[in-house]
């Protein structure tokens, strides 16, 4: 197997956030450590897939049920995963009211990285059995049409094969002819950057109440956010709105909010 696009996805999927924070760090946060700093990002990345562990419920519901009770516990649990690892005495002992909100979008970025991982390595692992499965497929194929089967046989066994070999062939084709990366459709990694930006503000946001006391009033304005801005995929996956829009409708929203919670929270708060 061809493991190019597993390595972008993964190679993508940590270098972008991390450059973010290290910008920010670099002209705004010069004094905070960095092995706190890694810890926290680190942290962030690997709650992740704690946090993911929440759709055992996908075993138990199907249809609406199952999009509506997904789109109202991500928000919830999602949000409270990035708490908790703020809350860890060996990050909580280092934040204020002066870099909380550093700390947090630090968190938010790893978190953001992590499921960029899984689903850009996961895009590029399925194109790459894709592939092999084809090949598969086509040599049992014309290993069939080779055996003097009757008429009816051939109509038989086209019945069953064709249409997986169809499938496959269009999904290879999708790749060949559609902007990619390293086999990863543009569409899927622009899509991860947009959700990391926004994973890292409302974490940024989580963060900023912490530290400030108000921890239940900022969480759950983050916990909001997260559900509207799910509530757009959701659109698109009951048909009433295609990708496209779909995808600028999440643009203008995310980077919207990223730059206000940078202004406000990050940027403006006085760094010791």
């Amino acid at each position: 197997m061809d493991g190019l696009g597993v390595i972008f996805g993964v190679a993508l999927s940590v270098l972008y956030p991390l450059i973010i924070w290290l910008l920010v760090k670099k002209v705004r946060y010069e004094q905070e450590s960095y092995r706190y700093l890694f810890a926290a990002f680190i942290l962030g990345a690997a709650v992740f897939y704690l946090a993911y562990m929440r759709k055992f419920y996908v075993a138990l519901f199907s249809g609406a049920a199952l999009y509506g009770i997904d789109l109202v516990t991500t928000g919830f649990i999602e949000e409270v995963a990035k708490l908790l690892i703020l809350m860890i005495p060996l990050i909580r002992n280092r934040i204020d009211e002066k870099n909380g909100a550093f700390y947090g979008l630090v968190v938010g970025l790893g978190f953001g990285g992590g499921e960029a991982i899984m689903v850009l390595a996961t895009v590029a692992t399925s194109f790459y059995l894709n592939q092999i499965t084809l090949i598969f497929d086509l040599m049992i194929f014309n290993t069939l049409l080779t055996l003097g089967l009757t008429q009816m046989e051939i109509l038989i066994v086209g019945f069953l094969v064709l249409p997986q070999l169809i499938s496959e062939i269009l999904t290879l084709l999708s790749v060949v002819f559609l902007p990619t990366l390293a086999g990863i459709p543009l569409l899927a990694v622009y899509e991860r950057l947009i959700a990391v930006l926004f994973h890292a503000s409302s974490a940024a946001i989580i963060g900023y109440g912490l530290v400030r006391g108000k921890t239940l009033k900022y969480y759950l304005a983050a916990v909001i956010l997260h559900i509207l801005l799910n509530s757009f995929a959701l659109l698109y996956t009951f048909g009433v709105i295609d990708v496209l829009a779909v995808e600028a409708i999440i643009t203008v929203f995310a980077v919207a909010l990223f730059v206000y919670v940078m202004y406000k929270t990050v940027w403006t708060v006085e760094a010791s």
